[in-house]
């Protein structure tokens, strides 16, 4: 298993790809075909099967106005692609008997200790007791009642109390602020009751700098992207890398597509300087060939090259079983047919549907309409990297992934 982490993260350092481009033409046909429409300026398509990068291709524009062609090396705006690095993280801490995944949050961050739980009376809220303590478990799952007024649109007046509303929370000066407002603000249900989607993973980025002593940016730099050689992913760009950062694009109603004004909408963080505030839930910049490092460890059993332990193995048995019962996965307002684990969706029976992933694969994506999947039964790894506001490409990400297991089928490729 070493030699072949090694062997496999060669390839992956050295790019020496094995592309097989006449197989992947239906997936030119589809991007190129979204580019036509004005749907995306355009993007990023990279497929990995049995140790071989077998399709790295970019497609249309990084930048419209200065004609500047999308690379394979763009870096796009990963947002909730973070949260599977953070988890990771934690997951680690676990592993070295640091923490435990049952151990309730206020342990470590004591002010979630006097936390209620706000339940809608009338006009207004009453406040009670919790049943339970919210565990890192919880935190990992998105269980914690720790959620966003996107999830919970009627608690809205609440998350704007509390400074909690914005997406990007570019207001706080580092986590430990924000997390102080987080558990202050009385939660949205019991722990454990149900899957709600948004701010836990920072309280895990807290947690982290915490027992670490580090800040999130150096624990990750040190016990993940450095180890995986992943050199193009940060909270905060370097000056000589932010040429590569891609423009985010949104379609007016006339059809076309516009540069996103980030004076209306803070889209341009990662150029920023001297910042302290490492958003968990979505701060990080990547490659596709970055990414793929992080994922391919992952499908490799946590080792990295030379044969470093990035996981264990009985950590990832957990990071990709479901967490969440019999309980139903509901995100944005929507039931969905899938189930989570501790940081990632995993694909059900109902669930391959979307996309025809073996049962058991993971997923995520994040906000700006970048996709990852990763099937263990296949040994394939795709990822699709756009920069498009809002969230409306998924059905073209499922499309995506959909059609390259279908290549994938249909040639099956040989083990190197």
């Amino acid at each position: 298993m070493i030699f072949r982490s090694f062997f496999i993260f060669t390839i992956l350092t050295s790019l020496q790809i094995c592309v097989i481009a006449q197989d992947f033409n239906p997936i030119d046909s589809i991007i190129n075909a979204e580019i036509s429409q004005k749907n995306t300026a355009g993007g990023v398509a990279l497929v990995f099967h049995k140790g071989k990068v077998v399709l790295d291709k970019a497609y249309g524009y990084s930048d419209i106005s200065a004609q500047i062609p999308m690379q394979t090396n763009s870096i796009f705006r990963i947002a909730s692609m973070t949260k599977a690095i953070v988890s990771i993280g934690v997951l680690q801490l676990v592993d070295r008997g640091i923490i435990q995944l049952d151990d309730p949050i206020e342990k470590y961050i004591p002010v979630f200790s006097k936390q209620k739980v706000a339940i809608i009376k009338g006009e207004g809220f009453e406040l009670i007791d919790k049943t339970r303590s919210i565990t890192i478990r919880d935190l990992l799952s998105h269980q914690s009642g720790i959620s966003s007024s996107d999830e919970f649109p009627k608690y809205k007046n609440l998350f704007i109390q509390y400074g909690l509303d914005q997406g990007m929370n570019r207001g706080f000066k580092n986590l430990e602020e924000e997390v102080n407002q987080i558990a202050a603000m009385p939660l949205v249900h019991q722990p454990g009751a149900r899957f709600s989607y948004g701010l836990s993973t920072n309280v895990l980025g807290r947690l982290i700098e915490i027992v670490s002593q580090q800040s999130l940016d150096h624990y990750l730099q040190k016990n993940i992207l450095m180890p995986l050689e992943m050199k193009d992913t940060y909270f905060y760009l370097p000056d000589e890398k932010k040429n590569r950062l891609v423009k985010t694009y949104f379609k007016t109603t006339a059809n076309q597509l516009e540069e996103v004004d980030t004076a209306l909408f803070p889209i341009n963080y990662p150029l920023q300087k001297e910042r302290q505030y490492f958003s968990a839930i979505g701060g990080l910049v990547s490659t596709t060939h970055d990414y793929l490092k992080f994922l391919n460890c992952l499908l490799n059993e946590g080792i990295a090259s030379k044969g470093k332990m990035i996981i264990s193995k009985a950590l990832l048995d957990q990071f990709w079983t479901n967490q969440l019962g019999n309980k139903t996965f509901i995100f944005g307002g929507f039931p969905s047919p899938n189930n989570f684990g501790l940081g990632v969706g995993l694909t059900t029976p109902k669930g391959q549907s979307m996309n025809n992933a073996s049962v058991g694969s993971f997923f995520w994506g994040g906000a700006f309409n970048t996709a990852y999947m990763v099937d263990k039964q296949r040994e394939l790894i795709t990822l699709y990297f756009f920069q498009r506001t809002p969230f409306v490409l998924p059905p073209l990400l499922s499309k995506l992934e959909k059609t390259s297991i279908q290549i994938i089928d249909q040639y099956q490729y040989a083990r190197p």
